[in-house]
């Protein structure tokens, strides 16, 4: 099965000291496209992932989650492009980048992966 990741969700999975803050089963079903799905990470985690690495909030290196990503298969980075602009409109209720997180799912059809309440509200197929 593919999965979407949220910024949380992608940080808790790739800080494997985190991963007790995920469910069991956002766990089993990030594990599982790891081996034989598609791990799909929008554009915008990337950014906030960043943006925590710099302000010193995730102790990562963010050049090696980067080569991580590239050299494995099951990850693909969700660019912004006309598609997701045409998805992002019709959400709302959500701050901008969380828009984006739920336009992206919408546009890959790939269960969202988050803890967030708000999201789940919105009707979107969320795992947790």
């Amino acid at each position: 099965m593919d999965v979407t990741l949220d910024t949380h969700t992608f940080i808790w999975y790739i800080v494997r000291s985190d991963n007790y803050k995920l469910s069991h089963t956002a766990l089993a079903s990030i594990k599982n496209a790891e081996k034989c799905g598609t791990i799909f990470i929008p554009i915008i985690v990337m950014m906030e992932l960043l943006h925590l690495i710099e302000r010193k909030k995730v102790d990562l290196s963010f050049d090696e989650v980067l080569s991580t990503i590239e050299a494995s298969e099951n990850y693909i980075i969700l660019p912004f492009n006309m598609d997701v602009l045409k998805i992002v409109g019709d959400i709302k209720g959500l701050e901008c980048h969380d828009r984006l997180i739920v336009a992206a799912a919408k546009l890959t059809g790939a269960p969202l992966v988050s803890k967030d309440k708000e999201i789940r509200k919105l009707g979107v197929f969320v795992i947790w």
